[in-house]
């Protein structure tokens, strides 16, 4: 498959996303995300949930900005959820259910797409490069 455009971003080890890659693949025309396992649920709520243009994910962004140490914050989605309680943040899929008490350990590796905790800040600087790399 050829790529167009491929960015690799690799940041300083104490944060959670270490590397990610963003690719534009112009025969689909498609715009891609790549996360480490250990965060597909989070790889696929940003590619599901949003329309792939910066503008899409601005309100969202937004409101993550604007959240303080202990502010709480919950974004409902089509398939996924976003909840951030003291600035940690879980992705959950809807099949789940919002009551259900889960740790990453306990899924398996088929359920790796349907939940996913990090850290705030790190979500932050990863929507950051994202909403750079896509079109307005």
């Amino acid at each position: 498959m050829e790529y167009d455009f491929l960015a690799l971003d690799e940041v300083e080890a104490e944060q959670q996303f270490a590397q990610f890659d963003r690719r534009y693949n112009s025969q689909s025309r498609r715009y891609l995300l790549r996360l480490g396992n250990e965060h597909l649920a989070l790889q696929q709520f940003l590619l599901e949930e949003f329309a792939p243009t910066a503008e899409a994910y601005q309100s969202l962004f937004q409101a993550l900005l604007a959240l303080g140490p202990y502010d709480d914050y919950h974004w409902q989605g089509r398939e996924y959820s976003l909840t951030v309680e003291r600035q940690e943040v879980q992705i959950r899929h809807h099949s789940l259910g919002l009551e259900t008490e889960l740790m990453e350990e306990e899924l398996g590796e088929d359920q790796l797409l349907l939940f996913c905790e990090c850290g705030l800040e790190d979500l932050l600087h990863l929507l950051s490069a994202w909403l750079q790399f896509l079109p307005q």
